[in-house]
């Protein structure tokens, strides 16, 4: 089968003009290969299939759409999709990734309870991406890299969006993932708020799905304090010059990596000291403040590190507008329990809504407490509260033992309650209690590790 095509290749060489010479021969030969393959390639062992309603033939694809059915491939290949068209004078480069020292299991096998929370290169990545007005049936990417247009969206004008979310090694031996469709609406506001298409739900569910399975034998085992930590990203990988036209071309993609606590084990418990932000804002009234836009987390990048090298352990940010109103941590929610027994998170439209809260506060519910979601105040409450808390996915719950602001300091004596929720959080991930709100989703049995 491959010789005639090398063949061929050779002699549609031999026949071009000096323009050709732009092309590596390398490129020469994938060009003709593209032509002769076969659309859709045969499904790999074991390999998942994302289908998606089939339209009317003579339909136009619609923003948010997916292709027909086709195999999972584990990379990229010519054939996976229609090759382009060979234009006289254009010129094909072929780029080289840096070297990749790939994670191993075994290097894993004594720091399953001191991961912490870095970057670790695993199989690879699943990849998604929009072109037009649709999205392609999705490929594993086995390096960490991606080839990206130097004028593209996210690179220039930071449009750009991403979850944070985790998957579990359960007590009955499944992985699992939690509440994965809070993940996925949270992230169609982000898009519709940065003009971008939209995610499908069942698109961005088979695609964390996928990404989990393909490296699952880097789940951390049931019993340790870990998980694995998915991040999907959806950014404009197309070109765009000013904020109009918009970018052709988006991606999505998920990455993993095993992690255990964004703070260190200690922070969870003897707490952490916090700096009120007096001359920074996290994000403007009306602005993108509500949505997970990559942009937001840059605002932060100063004050949090002049914070900490004063020796506090994080930011606390007040509305920008008077402030007055609490608004939130560097990277988490605000919670607080009050003296009276009440569970209190700010509201405002700046505030990022975290996935976590909305699960504690209906475990707090569940317990009969009262729920309050509202403006705070800060010079009028902070000194009502017995217990607060930085509440996200990375970090769960982790107790906040005094703010300052200017020359005053406010110190929390306990951690009781909040502890107590997160107790329960944290042992429905791993299914030692109850699912009784059916927010744990079945991925796919645990990797034996021997």
């Amino acid at each position: 089968w491959l010789k005639p095509r090398l063949a061929q290749a050779l002699q549609w060489a031999a026949s071009r003009d000096s323009s050709a010479k732009a092309l590596t021969p390398v490129a020469i030969m994938l060009r003709c290969l593209a032509a002769n393959l076969p659309r859709r390639p045969a499904a790999l062992p074991g390999a998942a299939r994302y289908s998606a309603a089939r339209s009317r033939p003579d339909a136009a694809p619609t923003a948010g759409t997916t292709t027909t059915s086709q195999a999972w491939s584990d990379v990229e290949l010519p054939g996976m999709r229609e090759p382009p068209p060979f234009i006289r004078d254009e010129e094909v480069y072929s780029y080289l990734t840096p070297g990749i020292r790939k994670t191993k299991v075994e290097d894993l096998a004594t720091q399953w309870d001191s991961l912490g929370f870095q970057i670790r290169p695993l199989n690879g990545y699943v990849k998604y991406t929009y072109q037009n007005r649709r999205w392609d049936m999705g490929t594993f990417v086995p390096a960490p890299y991606i080839l990206l247009h130097i004028n593209s969206g996210a690179l220039h004008y930071g449009v750009s969006c991403f979850e944070g979310m985790k998957a579990f090694a359960c007590k009955d031996g499944m992985v699992r993932l939690m509440n994965p469709a809070l993940n996925a609406a949270r992230m169609q506001e982000g898009a519709r708020k940065l003009r971008m298409p939209e995610v499908p739900t069942d698109m961005f569910v088979q695609g964390v799905s996928e990404a989990v399975k393909r490296n699952v034998e880097f789940v951390p085992p049931y019993g340790h304090n870990a998980s694995m930590y998915i991040r999907p990203l959806l950014f404009a990988s197309g070109e765009m010059l000013g904020l109009a036209p918009l970018a052709e071309e988006y991606t999505f993609f998920v990455t993993v990596l095993p992690a255990g606590g964004y703070f260190s084990k200690s922070g969870g418990e003897e707490g952490i000291d916090a700096l009120v932000m007096e001359h920074h804002d996290r994000a403007a009234p009306h602005g993108t403040g509500a949505v997970k836009a990559a942009g937001n987390y840059a605002a932060d990048l100063e004050p949090v590190h002049e914070s900490k090298a004063k020796g506090y352990g994080t930011t606390l940010y007040l509305d920008a507008k008077e402030r007055r109103y609490i608004e939130e941590f560097s990277v988490c929610n605000f919670v607080g329990i009050t003296k009276d027994g009440k569970y209190v998170t700010p509201y405002t439209e700046s505030i990022l809504a975290s996935t976590t809260n909305k699960m504690l506060q209906q475990l707090a519910r569940d317990e009969g407490m009262i729920v309050e979601q509202r403006p705070v105040d800060f010079d009028a409450e902070i000194d009502n509260f017995q217990e607060i808390g930085m509440v996200g996915t990375a970090a769960v719950v982790v107790r906040v033992k005094s703010i300052t602001r200017g020359d005053k300091v406010f110190k929390t004596e306990s951690f009781e309650t909040l502890s107590r929720l997160r107790q329960k959080f944290t042992s429905i991930q791993c299914g030692e209690l109850p699912d009784k709100h059916g927010w744990m989703m079945d991925v796919c049995p645990v990797a034996d590790k021997q």
